[in-house]
């Protein structure tokens, strides 16, 4: 599957489309932190396990590099609190929405990528680059405008300061993660990542008095909690940052253009959420520009 960038690509949208519907669901009836620590701890307990069988080399080069150690415990950290903003957004507007800030970000994390790296510079040179994301970004902005999911209630300017705030944190980490691309792989980092992440999130709800929460819940919606970790640690933290390390943070970023249209399929089949003639069309549109910024048409 790695062996594709085309299948990868495909596979993490729609993934992380999935992952967006099914954590907004989780956001409404269980506290981010709790929400965070059981999903991040258990799927970082089994990708350490998975690191360990299959790639312990990758576990000695970080134990014998501080500077590692830093950037993993650093990366820990920030998806702790880029989670804990995402869900607290997420909750107070609706899947799509969540995903338009993404979008409006996507222009400012290639500048900045393309500022640090060379290859990313080099990647925004050529004109199919300009004219696709163009195209994108004016498609996304009218398939999400266009959606009835779109609701700018009294909820809606506090919950789109928590996503921005979460968006900002992403990109930061992208450029983390880009730093670090030829030391260790996708795994190890996320399952470093997701464990710290999830004991931080466990003692920040134990601190605040919200893990009692937990007892409240039943043991199928424990367990369907921690399936849907697994899922969106496999699909959004792991492609994701394989994506990152192999095709760079501005392949990344575009794909965050077509979120809001793989979420809203999502949404289609399992929410029966409808779409208009004009989301449609833009669709069309933000995969067309897509393709371009990709180079997929040669």
């Amino acid at each position: 599957m790695f062996n594709s960038p085309l299948i990868t690509n495909l596979i993490y949208v729609f993934g992380v489309g999935i992952n967006i519907v099914l954590l907004r669901y989780f956001s409404l009836h269980i506290h981010p932190a709790n929400n965070n620590g059981v999903r991040f701890t258990i799927g970082g307990i089994l990708l350490l396990l998975l690191v360990w069988w299959k790639y312990r080399h990758h576990l000695k080069t970080l134990a014998q590099t501080p500077k590692f150690q830093f950037y993993v415990s650093l990366l820990g950290i920030m998806m702790a609190t880029n989670m804990f903003f995402y869900l607290k957004g997420v909750a107070l507007t609706s899947a799509v929405t969540a995903s338009i800030f993404g979008i409006l970000a996507m222009p400012f994390a290639i500048i900045i990528a393309a500022i640090f790296f060379i290859d990313e510079r080099n990647r925004i040179k050529n004109k199919a680059f300009w004219l696709g994301s163009g195209l994108a970004i004016v498609g996304s902005l009218c398939f999400v405008g266009y959606g009835k999911q779109l609701h700018l209630g009294d909820n809606f300017v506090v919950g789109g300061l928590f996503l921005f705030t979460s968006i900002v944190i992403q990109g930061t980490q992208s450029l983390i993660i880009k730093a670090i691309t030829n030391k260790l792989n996708a795994f190890t980092i996320s399952a470093f990542t997701s464990f710290i992440a999830g004991i931080l999130s466990l003692t920040f709800s134990v601190q605040t008095g919200n893990i009692a929460e937990l007892s409240q819940f039943s043991s199928l919606f424990i367990i369907s909690l921690i399936f849907v970790g697994i899922f969106a640690i496999t699909t959004g933290m792991v492609l994701g940052f394989h994506v990152v390390q192999t095709q760079g943070i501005t392949t990344y970023q575009i794909l965050q253009l077509l979120l809001p249209i793989s979420t809203a399929i999502i949404s289609y089949f399992a929410l029966d959420e409808q779409l208009s003639f004009v989301q449609f069309i833009a669709g069309i549109v933000v995969i067309l520009g897509a393709a371009i910024a990709l180079r997929l048409f040669k």
